[in-house]
């Protein structure tokens, strides 16, 4: 239950992150539009301070001509009315004074002009427009029509008016708007046209899509229109997404992390646990059937010390004058006593506390001495009997109670194999313990089965108690040792004793 808890706890956490994160966005949004709304402000007033600037450049330098032409007009009204000028004249003299071309309209309509055809179009009334600059953009022409003084006439000269087409193209708002239009945070710009009349100076801001924010405001009478890219709204969006992503990612993982361990801590306090309750359990059940079984075997030992004292003294004494099959019966006897003792003893020893006595022992000095003990025993049922020894370095062992779990073992794998078989026995070092094996054949239970011989009373003899590989297991444990089982196929047995080295 406690991983689940935390599951939920991270559960609650990421929503809690997912409302931080749609706040953080709420606010980088609003962050930008206030910086839209401001920019777009100061981009208005720069585009209106221009505005008036080209309006005020383009009057300075229109007055600035008017007064060249006015002054160079009179000049030539002066002269011509003390000679006049011919065509050759007229066009020499607006040559040498920077002009496009004199025009003389006489009394009569005579008109004479300089350079020829210079003024391609039709003559303006000098009484209705007297002395007015006028721009014809389409011939890039300044010209001004002034009446003659002493005689009836009028006079037109002209300016070229590309260079100052091209001043008033680079401080002009056309100008302008496409280079603001070029920065790279602004996608275009446009001016309406008397669209002003319910717009207020303060910017209105609309995000058209993901890539675009438009800003319309109030410039005079016309609209401003600006489209703002929308990237580093955009990109701060996608980074706070990303940051929620890999923060919700590490987040998960160590919720299912600390839940895994968490659980692997619970299972394994819980396995603890039930081994503890499980052991516990053993020893009071141990402890009862060790006092059930101290006061059984007090109660068994001295009659049979009788019976089996009484049988053998019956066996001395009378033998001569008993027949054979009374002798038998008296033998008989004798064996099932000590079978009985021998119970009565097993059940003491199991029962028992384990006193080590330990010293420096060398197991291949042990074990052949054990082998030599069953060597005819062998040879007789047929058994085939090998011994690799690769240690032959000392350990700490009690050599009594050690002897007499290899004594049992090697016993128990002989009288496995009552029609022959082979016996195998090796010693080697693993790491820091020393591996004791011991393989025979005539096994005759399952894997699953094999896993219960540690069990008390589990034998597979007729006349066996069950005690002898538990009390092994006993004594092996008290070492601080471990004894394995290992079935590597049908009708073979593998056990494996494992001792701290020296």
């Amino acid at each position: 239950m406690i991983w689940k808890g935390n599951l939920l706890v991270i559960g609650l956490l990421i929503v809690i992150v997912l409302g931080y994160f749609f706040w953080q966005v709420k606010q980088v949004q609003q962050t930008f539009l206030h910086y839209v709304q401001e920019h777009s402000i100061m981009l208005a007033g720069v585009i209106e301070l221009n505005a008036r600037s080209a309006v005020l450049s383009q009057e300075i330098i229109e007055e600035i001509i008017h007064g060249f032409m006015s002054n160079t007009v009179r000049f030539i009204d002066y002269l011509d009315t003390v000679e006049n000028f011919s065509a050759d004249e007229l066009a020499e003299f607006s040559l040498e004074a920077g002009l496009a071309g004199i025009r003389i309209i006489r009394a009569g309509g005579k008109v004479i002009e300089g350079p020829p055809e210079w003024f391609q179009t039709p003559d303006p009334d000098c009484l209705a427009q007297p002395r007015k600059l006028q721009h014809l953009y389409a011939r890039h022409l300044y010209f001004l029509s002034w009446p003659q003084m002493q005689t009836p006439g009028c006079i037109i000269i002209g300016v070229k008016a590309a260079h100052i087409e091209a001043l008033h193209a680079q401080v002009g708002l056309p100008r302008l708007l496409k280079i603001l239009s070029d920065l790279s945070a602004v996608q275009y710009i446009e001016i309406k046209k008397g669209h002003a009349e319910k717009k207020s100076r303060k910017p209105e801001v609309v995000l058209l899509n993901k890539k675009t924010a438009e800003v319309s405001l109030a410039l005079g009478k016309d609209v401003l229109i600006i489209g703002l890219n929308t990237n580093p709204l955009s990109g701060r969006t996608r980074q706070l997404w990303n940051e929620f992503l890999v923060f919700s990612a590490v987040l998960i993982f160590l919720g299912i992390f600390f839940s895994w361990l968490l659980q692997y801590y619970q299972s394994t306090y819980m396995q603890k646990l039930r081994v503890f309750e499980r052991e516990l359990a053993r020893q009071r059940e141990d402890a009862a059937l060790g006092r059930a079984t101290a006061t059984i075997t007090h109660e068994i030992k001295n009659p049979l010390n009788a019976i089996s004292m009484g049988l053998q003294r019956l066996q001395i004494e009378v033998e001569q004058h008993l027949n054979t099959e009374y002798q038998e019966l008296v033998a008989t006897m004798l064996k099932a006593v000590q079978r009985t003792n021998n119970i009565v003893t097993g059940l003491r020893r199991y029962i028992g506390p384990l006193k080590l006595h330990q010293q420096h022992i060398r197991l291949d000095l042990l074990i052949n001495n054990i082998l030599s003990l069953y060597h005819k025993k062998c040879e007789q049922v047929c058994i085939n009997v090998s011994c690799e020894i690769n240690y032959k370095g000392k350990i700490s062992a009690d050599a009594d109670m050690l002897e007499q779990v290899l004594e049992n073992l090697i016993k128990n794998a002989i009288e496995a194999q009552p029609e022959g078989g082979y016996l195998k026995v090796g010693v080697e070092q693993q790491g820091l313990e020393v591996a004791i094996s011991i393989e025979n054949k005539g096994l005759t239970l399952s894997a699953e089965q094999a896993g219960c011989i540690f069990e008390p009373y589990f034998t597979t003899k007729t006349r066996g108690t069950g005690l002898g590989l538990t009390i092994a297991k006993r004594i092996i444990t008290a070492h601080q040792g471990r004894i394995e089982v290992q079935v590597p196929h049908a009708g073979l047995l593998r056990m494996i004793i494992y001792l701290k080295r020296d």
